[in-house]
Order: structure tokens, then sequence, then C-alpha cells
């Protein structure tokens, strides 16, 4: 499975345990459409997944980094998801 995680303010977060409902439906529809959009991709040389984290000062302000085991595949996340 894809590892998308969630950082407001410095701190981790997860989509479920956000205490503003509306936030926290912001994070898990984001969630669900990183997962849709790449969660299938893999390294074709290495076998390795995607690593998505959104992070900013709040849900209204976040930006995503994408890491990996090679630049092949953070290059063919980043063209999928931007």
């Amino acid at each position: 499975m894809i590892d998308i995680s969630f950082e407001i303010n410095g701190r981790k977060v997860s989509a479920n345990r956000v205490g503003n409902n509306l936030e926290a439906a912001i994070l898990k529809s984001f969630r669900d459409s990183i997962t849709r959009s790449v969660g299938h991709i893999r390294c074709t040389e290495h076998g390795g997944r995607p690593k998505i984290k959104a992070k900013g000062r709040g849900v209204d302000s976040m930006s995503v980094e994408v890491t990996g085991c090679c630049d092949t595949l953070v290059n063919r996340v980043k063209k999928k998801i931007t």
C-alpha cells in the first residue's frame, strides 16, 4: 500500500484524528484521490512504492513532497499528481 502522511504546523497528524470535521474530510478526500491516482505505481527496477507527505500550516496551505527509491519513480508519481 502507498504511504501517505500529513504534517500540520510541524506535527504529524492522521486524517482520522483531526479535530475539525471539515479538515478531516479534506484530508481523507486528498488521501483517497492520491491513492486512486498513484496507489498502483511501483518502481519497475526496484519494486518500491512512493511515499507522499502533505505538509503545511493548515489544510488550505499544504504542499506535497514525493519520495521513493529512485528519481524515475518520483518523477512518474509527480507527473500523475500535477
